[in-house]
């Protein structure tokens, strides 16, 4: 009797791992790529600022947008140049079929040129996961240049409700650069670059940007600014209708208090 249920649990366990391994090359064999993730969860918005400020000040009294404006742009500036080639090869990616690569891989592989007309070999690997998460690896080949550099990684949650991303820089010896970490829900998103360079004074420093209303406030955009270097964090609320705004930021104002801009940018007391 003993031997008899012993070979029913071996029999068992041998079916329940013939079930698991049939249940994870369904997955793995799908015929179906993972879907590419939009620029939208890796690409963070600065259009507010910088279209206000290449409108013209007018020598208007607009310090606390001014202040605001120079503090965001300096990030776009400096992730801009890191982010052109894989948001453009992203955007390339959806022109492109993906190959099944096995093991749950699949893999885009293209062409894409920058605006000085330099020509990149693009490998994009999807991997699909058990729990309804795309791993994703892009690694780059500059023709006449650097050959094969794991240009980025990241995972993407279910319906794009979240991602997380490691962008690498320096071709001739691949290190993080950024992280970044963007959700959204039905009612507001967010996305945070976090300098994650080694051993630097500026690492762990950040810009977070938001939508949705803050709180009591008219209010509907909002950024952090994290100076990690200087200790310092820098407040950013503006309504993205009207354009009026407001700033706190210690080290600028010697205080903890808000610092207001009208519909016109001009500085005015806060409410």
């Amino acid at each position: 009797m003993r031997k008899l249920s012993f070979l029913l649990a071996v029999a068992f366990s041998f079916l329940m791992f013939q079930s698991c391994v049939k249940d994870q090359e369904g997955v793995f064999n799908a015929k179906k790529a993972p879907k590419l993730p939009s620029t939208e969860l890796f690409t963070m918005q600065f259009d507010d600022f910088s279209q206000q400020r290449k409108d013209g000040l007018n020598g208007r009294s607009v310090d606390n947008f001014l202040h605001s404006a120079t503090n965001v742009l300096v990030w776009n500036t400096v992730v801009a140049v890191h982010l052109y080639i894989p948001v453009a090869a992203i955007k390339e990616a959806f022109r492109h079929q993906a190959v099944y690569q096995g093991n749950g891989v699949w893999m885009w592989s293209y062409e894409v040129k920058d605006d000085q007309n330099k020509i990149y070999i693009v490998k994009l690997n999807g991997e699909l996961l058990l729990n309804d998460e795309v791993k994703w690896d892009m690694y780059v080949s500059q023709i006449g240049g650097f050959s094969n550099i794991h240009w980025f990684t990241g995972v993407t949650g279910k319906n794009n409700a979240y991602a997380h991303w490691t962008l690498n820089f320096d071709p001739a010896n691949p290190k993080p650069f950024i992280k970044i970490d963007y959700s959204k829900s039905a009612n507001s998103a967010s996305i945070r670059y976090t300098i994650a360079i080694p051993d630097t004074p500026q690492t762990g420093g950040y810009i977070e940007f938001r939508e949705g209303v803050v709180t009591g406030t008219e209010f509907d955009r909002s950024y952090d600014v994290f100076a990690a270097d200087l200790n310092n964090l820098l407040q950013i609320n503006w309504n993205s209708m009207y354009k009026n705004g407001r700033v706190k930021d210690a080290k600028k104002y010697n205080d903890n208090e808000w610092h207001c801009w009208d519909r016109s940018l001009q500085d005015v007391d806060c409410n």
